[in-house]
């Protein structure tokens, strides 16, 4: 250990000295390494300012000061210090972090650098199956790779942790009771991280009209319920009937025509907020569900974009009585894509607007759009028969349509690693759209990025979540130099065949294909599967051959590497057999690479969420065997 570290701060907090370890903790790997013994003198400050997250480094004559203008700013700038220096931060969890070979003299050079964050919202949304130490270690990785935010879905993360602990879909674990007990505790540990680093803390989303109708937003998307007769004139009128949409509160609407809805919804939320004051963004969504609207008379005379316009703005008069100033985060997603025809945010300072363009396509970026001719007019609502768009020029239209009335803050909800990414078999193809995507957000006057994401999504790396932190921190870093800072990190001097490879599999995969878009039969994608096949084939020799130099850091991503030649040998080939129609063969090939996974998650379980991964596919890649 170095003992002459000197950090002075500027007051103490947690973040501050949470922010001052984390700087000592990785001086004193970086001396142990290199058998550094003199350092410079460390000043950490805050300098409060308005405006995205600063920071400055200024390091000369022995001494280094790191100045951010908010805490998490202050915390990134360390991060970005470290990075400076050669630290890489390439997967969560700290035994996947590489410490650089750097001289004494070289550690103690003058340093210089000043940035301000190019987009104000830069943050992770909870998917998928996860344990309380894939979340933490998660939240602990967000700041090192320049993110600010983490949101949490429901009351809770109940559905998520959920999900891992009585292993869902993987019968080789033993299924054990989670209860609403350990999910408080746990969740307890979540906040406290989230909050030790100051981290943006975004909440909830969909589930509010469930809560309303009686039914806690913690369990997601359970099903198999009942609404009481007490409660039935608060929802939907849908074909006929008040009830619930298949059994599920959060696939259920309401009818906004009832005047004691507004009251009951708003009540729910105020309350929510004044015990919860610590979520610095509460998010107000309706449904997860479309053509789901109340078709009652009333509700057909006015839209559901109107009406829900037209609540934000009674919660916003509730909200200002009860004398909270809680920033309320708004959704563009199924009907309320459609703007709104009459009704305007009358008080925009309290809201976000929130762009969710769920089923886009991931194979082209928002930067390859023809915004001059490509864009079309958005359709006209039509009740409960509304189709979602894949097209980017689509979706857009809808963007543009709300923009004409509200100026306000906003942000997009993207999905890249929510399901589009499993159709990307090399990672390196999705990277580049979302760098590409990030790049053109102020084009879109959209203020930053949010990810709809498993936090398991690490195979075969994890440079679509690197690229898109470290892009919305600095929008002007090159794509092809993160490629190169990853990779060199990660798989040492022979990462550039590592390049190539995954470079050519992403270039014969699609995520439009894996996800339904387009017919399942289709000869060209059959003939590409089995071209990834192939190149798995040829590349063992060099996974054998790196493995058996490498170590380390480097040694345990060439071993994922290694995992993930075999787990797309299989999922390709089962891919192949559905696109060329040979259906029974292929839900054998599915079978098998589910066993496959199943059998091998305690190894790889960081880096690949079976839950998630069999969901999708089965939903809709076109295979139907699940673990129940």
């Amino acid at each position: 250990m170095i003992q002459n570290i000197t950090i002075k701060s500027a007051g103490h907090d947690p973040t501050t000295d949470f922010a001052a370890d984390e700087l000592k903790k990785y001086l004193n790997k970086i001396g142990e390494k290199n058998d550094i013994s003199r350092l410079p003198n460390y000043e950490l400050i805050i300098q409060e300012s308005e405006g995205n997250d600063q920071v400055r480094i200024e390091q000369k004559n022995d001494l280094c000061k790191i100045v951010g203008n908010r805490k998490v700013a202050l915390l990134i700038g360390i991060y970005q210090y470290l990075r400076i220096l050669g630290v890489r931060f390439l997967r969560p969890g700290e035994e996947n972090e590489k410490i650089p070979e750097i001289s004494e003299s070289d550690l103690n050079r003058d340093i210089f650098y000043k940035h301000t964050a190019s987009y104000k919202h830069r943050g992770v949304c909870i998917e998928g199956a996860d344990s309380l130490e894939n979340i933490i270690d998660f939240i602990d990785w967000l700041p090192k790779v320049g993110f600010n935010s983490f949101f949490i879905q429901f009351e809770n993360p109940y559905t998520f942790l959920k999900r891992w602990y009585s292993h869902e879909f993987n019968n080789y674990w033993e299924n054990k009771t989670f209860t609403n007990e350990e999910a408080d505790k746990m969740s307890e540990k979540v906040d406290a991280a989230m909050k030790l680093r100051s981290l943006h803390h975004h909440r909830v989303g969909h589930g509010w009209t469930g809560e309303m109708l009686g039914f806690s937003s913690k369990y997601g998307w359970e099903s198999g319920k009942k609404i009481s007769k007490e409660k039935e004139p608060l929802v939907a009128l849908v074909n006929g009937k008040r009830e619930l949409i298949k059994g599920t509160p959060i696939f259920t609407s309401v009818d906004f025509a009832n005047p004691e809805v507004n009251k009951e919804l708003a009540d729910v939320i105020v309350k929510y907020a004044k015990k919860h004051q610590d979520v610095d963004y509460l998010h107000v969504w309706l449904s997860d569900d479309c053509n789901n609207i109340c078709e009652c008379d009333e509700c057909k005379k006015t839209t559901p974009s109107d009406q829900y316009v037209e609540f934000l703005n009674y919660l916003d008069e509730k909200l200002a009585e009860a004398g909270l100033d809680t920033k309320i985060c708004f959704l563009l997603y199924h009907e309320l894509l459609y703007a709104p025809e009459n009704a305007k945010i009358k008080n925009p300072d309290r809201f976000v607007m929130m762009f969710a363009p769920i089923s886009r396509t991931f194979e082209k970026s928002y930067a390859d759009v023809n915004y001059e001719n490509g864009i079309p007019d958005s359709p006209k609502y039509v009740r409960n028969k509304i189709t979602l768009p894949n097209s980017l020029e689509s979706n857009l239209s809808f963007l543009f349509d709300w923009q004409k009335n509200y100026h306000g803050d906003s942000f997009v909800y993207d999905y890249p690693l929510g399901r589009a990414h499993y159709g990307d078999l090399g990672y390196m193809a999705i990277s580049k759209v979302i760098s590409r995507d990030i790049k053109y957000l102020d084009k879109l006057h959209l203020n930053g990025y949010i990810s709809c994401q498993e936090l398991r999504s690490g195979l075969p790396t994890t440079l679509p979540n690197y690229v898109m932190g470290l892009t919305l921190w600095d929008k002007e870093l090159g794509f092809d130099n993160l490629i190169e800072e990853y990779f060199e990190a990660a798989y040492g001097k022979n990462y550039e065949a590592v390049v190539s490879y995954l470079t050519e599999i992403s270039a014969l995969s699609s995520p439009d294909y894996f996800n339904a878009i387009g017919p399942r039969l289709n000869k060209e994608m059959a003939k590409n599967y089995q071209k990834i096949v192939s190149l798995t084939n040829e590349f063992l020799n060099k996974v054998i051959d790196n493995l058996s130099v490498v170590k380390g850091v480097e040694h345990h991503n060439w071993s994922i590497l290694a995992y993930h030649r075999e787990v797309i040998h299989q999922l390709a080939n089962a891919l192949s057999l559905i696109a060329s129609g040979k259906n029974e063969a292929a839900e054998t090939a599915w079978r098998n690479f589910i066993d496959f996974i199943k059998l091998h998650e305690k190894e790889y379980q960081q880096e690949l969420d079976v839950y998630r991964i069999t969901e999708v596919a089965t939903n809709y890649a076109g295979f139907k065997y699940r673990d129940n």
